[in-house]
């Protein structure tokens, strides 16, 4: 009786591992097979992404806004913060000026040991550039906001590729001399596509002066 127990699974395992052979074999089936790896693997790399704090760019967000409009919007902001450091500044010298001018001064005292008209206006043009100091964080905040709107992820992916390009072609600075001034080493005064080539033309043309300089023999002092 075990022995026809023995045999009567060994014919069921038969068919079983057959149909495993066709399924691995068969054309549909291992496309499908293949399929499920390639999504194993993009979770994979998407989790390794995550882990590691890589930056993950939507390609959507990223076409939707032009190198032009982005460098546009970009010059936008950079004047949207000028203009926000002059009112934040204006606005501490009008306060400053507030409460210095209601403050009794004894001209015979000094705070100190500086003559207290002395100590309150340097007090007052200091809170007045802190003021204008705060200026550019709180127009970058109002112009991603207020101006931006829904195109805030665009323009961040778009800015942080930029500066990406940015730092991986600008010169260093420590070559540079008055005759070969460095060219813009943040980027900021990059307003179109046409000014980027430009900026790399210029960065090119620095390394090769710079490098010329340092290949070139010193003199000799004659005594």
């Amino acid at each position: 009786m075990n022995h026809h127990i023995r045999v009567c699974s060994a014919r069921a395992s038969i068919p079983a591992r057959f149909l495993l052979q066709r399924l691995s074999t068969s054309p549909s089936h291992s496309s499908m097979l293949q399929s499920a790896r390639r999504r194993g693997f993009a979770s994979t790399v998407s989790v390794a992404a995550e882990t590691t704090g890589a930056p993950r760019y939507d390609p959507n967000d990223v076409r939707s806004l032009s190198w032009n409009e982005f460098l546009r919007l970009r010059t936008y902001r950079r004047y949207f913060n000028l203009a926000a450091a002059g009112v934040t500044g204006s606005i501490g010298l009008v306060v400053g000026w507030e409460y210095v001018s209601s403050i009794e001064i004894d001209a015979t005292q000094t705070i100190f040991g500086f003559d207290p008209i002395l100590v309150l206006g340097c007090g007052l043009f200091g809170f007045a550039g802190l003021c204008s100091a705060l200026g550019p964080l709180v127009g970058d905040l109002a112009y991603r906001f207020l101006l931006l709107r829904s195109r805030r992820t665009a323009f961040r992916l778009k800015e942080d590729l930029f500066l990406q390009h940015v730092k991986k072609n600008r010169v260093d600075p420590s070559l540079q001399s008055f005759a070969n001034p460095a060219p813009d080493y943040y980027g900021e005064k990059i307003t179109s596509l046409h000014g980027y080539r430009k900026w790399l033309r210029d960065c090119a043309a620095f390394r090769r002066y710079g490098k010329s300089d340092l290949d070139m023999p010193k003199r000799k002092d004659f005594a």
